[in-house]
């Protein structure tokens, strides 16, 4: 890791991105709309406020939307693949 960048949100990824994002682009993509919305627009507003600690627990929130949203279509996608092969083993 250098500096200027950290691991990617997502759960398990340990892909290295800038320290202004919060995902790789695979994750952030998995991030449904709303949610990727609100994470921008709440970075917006800590950005502007960064000592006002309502805004900087919101942005914690949404962060934690989204990655709980990822990890979530990540589930679903690993249980439909198990349903389609008929199991683990």
């Amino acid at each position: 890791m250098t500096p200027h960048t950290h691991n990617c949100a997502a759960v398990g990824c340990q892909k290295q991105i800038p320290l202004n994002m919060l995902m790789c682009g695979n994750h952030w993509n998995m991030v449904p709309t709303p949610i990727s919305r609100e994470v921008l627009s709440t970075w917006r507003s800590r950005n502007k406020r960064p000592s006002d600690q309502e805004a900087v627990r919101a942005h914690e929130d949404a962060k934690s939307k989204a990655v709980a949203a990822v990890e979530a279509k990540q589930n679903r996608k690993i249980a439909a693949k198990v349903a389609a092969e008929g199991g683990l083993f």
